[in-house]
């Protein structure tokens, strides 16, 4: 992806330049320091060699007094002839008292040691405690020269080391440096999960793309539908690698000029350069396509679906703030009808939403003032036509709105937080219907409940659910469990599932729609659920299509196989009966056998069964 915002400029130039005066401020320091050292080893060695040039004198000069003396020029001569077989001294010359040079020796030095500064002492020559006369010797320095050249050249050796040492560091310091400064640069543009440009980068390129002229760039907010199930199903280590699952498959969608960005947890967009009125939707459907495909968590498959909000800019918006305001309300809008849904920024967009927070406010309204209430759905025994339990049904008449569809109130309930309180709610409506069915006289049929994943989506909300089944005393033969294959697949495999909760306290638990979701026979061992409900599109098919009736049958033989009874959803025909009949299904709902009623009318229900059960038995 190629940046389009403008980037910091990296300032290493003046970073090496700062290095480089360190460095040859270092070098001069240790240059300096060597000299003087140099110095000082300099002066001790001639000093040393003064003090043994000196021993040398006081030595000759004892052995020559006896030659001044006796005035014997041949016996100065060969003490001094003896005396320079040492290398280190150049001339010696003995002299007399009054001055006169009694006899000397001169070796020549070699030609490099010429102009070097000699070293000389005189001492004087006693004969009977009186000075006779006074020697004079000169050594060359050549070899003080020769030991402070090589302790320069060792030093000189040493200090080229150690700038070179400094230079490879200080080289690897600013290529860490500069490293970390790319590192610190990418990130404050990026999101470090998966690599996506972050918020801050993509309103960068957005500007950009606005300012071009004759532009029009796309822009797409896609929202993953439930994702803080998967969190809380699987924990955020697999939910992050969720998001970078579907970070590379949009990636595939972006070109080299457009954006991909992470603005939330859960939420992406994609800035296309290029955009065209008529290939919005077609981009957004493989978009879609392409989050849904199955991703593998440990050894579980999980399926995503997507929101997606559109704008096409400049005229969905001309600023950076408008064109994001835009595809927001579009992502909004796209919620409100749904998982999975692609909406357009569209004026009329502002009223859906405006109206969706006035339902919103009423819902909650609702559940303060107790107005949902619970419709009863029989499900009855194929083989014999017997009422066996029913499934409870939330329906919500609003004072102000009228009736509201579950369709559009649940997922209304569980985007906006509600689905915990609903589902409070639901269990102390069920309580006071049974309560009423109690005091009428007659024993109710258990009551499937259907569970939502959202409910439990708090930390405490599965305590507080089990804490309200036993105060209420709705106790196993009283409630089923009733869930989709989504809930039961976020839940089966957390540790504190409530699905396992439940099973434990002895409640039933079924799997709604079968066959339209994750279906398979690893779930079914997983879940462990008592029964299966065959969804309802199987069900209406299979007069129609052959297809439909063997998978009708082959669930029926797979669940019987695991010791699962099924349920058809749906059945409205005689002859649906009847083909279900024979296939061995076990029991079935539909408005064939009764369509949801109030409580009231359910315990006309349970009263007039009761009392054809009795006279069955009787007769």
């Amino acid at each position: 992806m190629r940046a389009i915002g403008r980037v910091k400029r990296l300032r290493m130039p003046r970073c090496t330049a700062a290095l480089s005066r360190e460095l040859a401020a270092m070098v001069i320091a240790l240059s300096s320091l060597l000299i003087l050292l140099a110095s000082v080893q300099f002066q001790a060695l001639r000093s040393s060699a003064i003090d043994d040039l000196g021993a040398t004198a006081e030595l000759l000069a004892r052995n020559l007094s006896a030659a001044l003396i006796f005035d014997s020029l041949d016996d100065a001569q060969a003490v001094l002839d003896a005396l320079m077989q040492s290398s280190t001294i150049s001339t010696a010359e003995l002299y007399a008292l009054d001055g006169r040079l009694i006899a000397s020796r001169t070796v020549q030095s070699p030609e490099w040691g010429h102009g070097l500064v000699l070293l000389q002492v005189s001492r004087d020559v006693y004969a009977s405690g009186a000075v006779v006369g006074y020697l004079t010797l000169q050594a060359s320095s050549s070899r003080i020269a020769i030991w402070t050249g090589v302790f320069l050249a060792v030093g000189a050796v040493a200090v080229a080391a150690a700038w070179l040492a400094s230079c490879v560091s200080a080289r690897r310091a600013s290529m860490a440096a500069l490293m970390a400064q790319q590192s610190l640069s990418w990130m404050s543009r990026h999101d470090p999960l998966t690599g996506c440009a972050n918020r801050e980068e993509l309103r960068a390129q957005l500007q950009a793309c606005l300012q071009r002229p004759q532009a029009s760039p796309a822009l797409f907010l896609i929202d993953i539908d439930d994702f803080g199930l998967i969190n809380a199903a699987y924990g955020t280590q697999q939910g992050d690698a969720v998001l970078r699952v579907i970070a590379q498959r949009l990636q595939v969608l972006a070109g080299s000029s457009d954006c991909l960005a992470r603005i939330s947890a859960d939420e992406f967009a994609l800035l296309m350069n290029e955009g065209q009125e008529e290939r919005l939707h077609g981009i957004a459907m493989r978009i879609q396509a392409l989050a849904s495909e199955p991703i593998l968590i440990g050894n579980a498959i999980v399926r995503v679906s997507a929101c997606i909000g559109m704008a096409l800019l400049p005229g969905d918006g001309t600023t950076v703030a408008s064109a994001l305001g835009a595809a927001s309300a579009g992502l909004a809008a796209a919620r409100v009808t749904g998982h999975g849904r692609i909406a357009r920024y569209k004026q009329a967009q502002e009223r859906l939403l405006r109206e969706r927070a006035r339902l919103t406010d009423a819902l909650r309204q609702a559940l303060k003032r107790s107005e949902l209430s619970l419709y009863y759905q029989p499900i009855h025994d194929i083989r014999t036509g017997h009422l066996r339990y029913a499934e409870a049904l939330v329906r919500w008449n609003s004072p102000e709105h009228g009736p509201i569809p579950p369709d559009t109130f649940v997922p209304l309930a569980e985007t906006a937080g509600f689905a915990e309180d609903m589902g409070l709610h639901i269990l102390g409506r069920l309580h006071r219907d049974r309560s009423d069915w109690l005091e009428a006289g007659v024993v109710p049929p258990p009551v499937a409940v259907n569970l939502s994943a959202m409910q439990f989506v708090r930390e405490g909300a599965k305590a507080a659910f089990l804490d309200r089944l036993e105060t209420l005393g709705l106790t196993p033969d009283a409630m089923q469990v009733e869930l989709t294959e989504r809930a039961a697949f976020e839940e089966v495999d957390a540790a504190d599932s409530i699905l396992n909760s439940l099973r434990e306290q002895g409640y039933e638990l079924a799997l709604d729609d079968f066959g339209t979701g994750y279906s398979s026979l690893s779930y079914l061992h997983r879940i462990r659920c008592s029964k299966i409900k065959i969804d309802r599109s199987f069900v209406r098919d299979m007069d129609r299509n052959e297809g439909a009736r063997k998978l009708v049958k082959a669930i029926v033989d797979v669940a019987h196989a695991f010791g699962i009874r099924t349920v058809a959803e749906g059945v409205e025909t005689e002859r649906e009966l009847d083909v279900l009949r024979s296939l061995g299904c076990d029991f079935a709902q539909g408005y064939l056998l009764g369509r949801p009623m109030a409580a009231a009318a359910f315990l006309q229900l349970i009263s007039a069964e009761q009392a054809r059960q009795s006279a069955d038995s009787q007769t």
